[in-house]
């Protein structure tokens, strides 16, 4: 009796040890070869920065947050594709998880939807939420 007690506790012991948990706070990730294919590797760099977007609509795991600057960096990448829309949110998005980013994000919003006529966000009275 006392060997299977101690044979199970080892195995419970052992595969305990067995669990991957993340190495950092926060989720990455393929933003660093992401990024790198954007300025350096034109030949992948749609392929790359699909993943990546792909990697910025899906949850986290293991209940980290996104990296400060990932969702400014995806918007980044979706205006330089010419998708105000989807880069606004993106901005909107980093200036929500990071609230340092607040002012930049803000600006950038604003400056955005003035150059291109969008309409500024309004709340449930009709006041701008932009200003």
């Amino acid at each position: 009796m006392f060997k299977k007690i101690t044979l199970i506790s080892s195995v419970l012991i052992a595969l305990a040890g067995c669990q991957t948990a993340p190495t950092s706070l926060y989720a990455w990730g393929n933003y660093e070869s992401a990024l790198f294919a954007s300025f350096h590797e034109p030949e992948v760099r749609e392929a790359e920065l699909a993943k990546y977007l792909t990697f910025m609509q899906s949850p986290p795991k293991y209940e980290q947050k996104f990296g400060p600057g990932l969702y400014a960096e995806a918007g980044t990448f979706m205006l330089q594709q010419g998708n105000i829309e989807q880069a606004i949110l993106f901005y909107e998005l980093e200036a929500n998880a990071w609230p340092a980013s607040l002012p930049l994000m803000h600006t950038l919003v604003l400056n955005l939807k003035a150059r291109h006529n969008i309409k500024p966000t309004t709340n449930n009275q009709g006041e701008s939420k932009d200003e």
